[in-house]
């Protein structure tokens, strides 16, 4: 949570953090919309200064604007700072034309005004090439000391955590997302069947294709964004991360895997997954079906702070492997059974530490109070053209419980 981060720049001894823009609308550049939440600045850089040290520490935060983001800019809360007040133009002319270190000196004379000095990590999103020799500058030119950590920085160890705001918005996005879900399920029990398959009034076949057009008209109705979503049947439907042929027709009797992860425009985000059979299920994908909700609910009653995070897939894997499945634990690169890891962190982006993965992975870890996780655990055959996936959201409340926010129908069987 943002409430951690003097504690957390203490701790890995920043000085500063900064966060450099665009916004990318949120998807692109999630660090930078972490400060200035559902704003569209789309040009900018956040500074962050740490005051104090230990208990005492606090932060000082900055948003550098352009004028005329202004009014969006004071929308964010954060102290401001107008770009223009530091007239690029003439210090471009004063570097006679060499922008990358007229870019330094602007940078020099900010954190000057601003009282950034030390050790000063960098984030946000930009072009890898300008961006190392934007740093590779600052190194040389000795503005700062520029530190760089590989994963568990400071932003994403803030991020792991939510507040209550931020769990307000991803209950939202839930809500709003399973509205789409149950709308979905409606307009496929419209349809007519001939010679099993779904037929539209117009006697067309109805298609992966019409029913992810649908899909996105009603995200679109309810304020959603739409990054896409997987909706996929039969043999696509065992390879969990394929997104479906958009021209496959919509057919009785096999497995469609519906995993649908909008967001709330440019803020957070839902995934959901529910495994659907039009009018029957095949007894092998019944069982198969039943096998994954086992798992499901197992995992879901025993979620807590104490055990590793990989210790919930271990858990996940020994009842697969009870049952005579094949898991990743046992083969890497298994491609019949279960195949992933149990679950993952979610918020401005859809996939955030923590992740529910084989031991080593990941950074080993328990789960923590305000984490926001999902429970996905699938089973699938490609070569007997099946796959199951079940997936809910839960966020560890402040009391350590971990809280379901989707309790949508988790029925295989859609009747016809």
């Amino acid at each position: 949570m943002k409430k951690d981060l003097p504690h957390l720049m203490t701790q890995h001894n920043l000085d500063a953090l900064v966060i450099l823009g665009p916004d990318g609308l949120g998807a692109a550049n999630t660090a930078f919309t972490y400060f200035t939440g559902g704003t569209h600045v789309t040009q900018g850089t956040v500074v962050v200064k740490r005051v104090g040290q230990g208990d005492s520490a606090s932060i000082e935060s900055y948003l550098v604007h352009s004028p005329m983001e202004r009014d969006e800019a004071a929308k964010t809360g954060l102290q401001l700072v107008s770009a223009a007040h530091y007239k690029m133009q003439d210090i471009v002319l004063q570097a006679g034309g060499d922008r990358l270190a007229a870019r330094v000196e602007w940078t020099r004379r900010l954190f000057a005004d601003l009282g950034v000095k030390g050790r000063v990590g960098f984030y946000g999103a930009d072009s890898v090439g300008s961006t190392f020799a934007y740093l590779d500058a600052l190194i040389r030119e000795e503005v700062v000391e520029v530190v760089a950590e590989y994963e568990k920085d400071v932003i994403s160890q803030a991020r792991e955590t939510k507040d209550a705001q931020e769990v307000a918005l991803i209950r939202e996005a839930c809500r709003l997302t399973e509205g789409v879900i149950g709308r979905t399920r409606d307009y496929l029990r419209t349809h007519t069947v001939k010679d099993g398959v779904l037929i539209q009034a117009d006697g067309s076949t109805l298609t992966i294709g019409d029913v992810k057009a649908f899909i996105r008209r009603e995200e679109a109705a309810a304020g959603l964004d739409d990054p896409g979503c997987i909706f996929s049947i039969g043999r696509d439907a065992s390879v969990p991360h394929s997104s479906g042929t958009l021209i496959d027709p919509i057919r009785l009797g096999q497995t469609i895997v519906f995993d649908i992860f909008p967001r709330l425009a440019g803020s957070y985000y839902a995934d959901i997954t529910r495994t659907w059979c039009l009018g029957y299920a095949t007894d092998e994908v019944v069982q198969a079906y039943e096998t994954v909700m086992k798992v499901h609910d197992t995992l879901e009653q025993v979620f807590d702070t104490q055990r590793m995070s990989y210790e919930f897939q271990d858990m996940a894997c020994d009842i697969f492997e009870a049952a005579g499945h094949r898991t990743i634990r046992q083969d890497l690169s298994v491609t019949n059974g279960y195949v992933h890891g149990l679950g993952h962190g979610f918020g401005l982006d859809v996939h955030e530490p923590p992740s529910m993965s084989l031991r080593g992975v990941r950074p080993d870890e328990p789960l923590k109070t305000g984490t926001i996780v999902t429970n996905e655990p699938g089973l699938y055959y490609p070569d007997k053209g099946f796959g199951i996936r079940v997936e809910d959201d839960y966020w560890c409340n402040p009391q350590g419980l971990f809280e379901c926010l989707t309790t949508f129908d988790r029925s295989l069987v859609i009747p016809m």
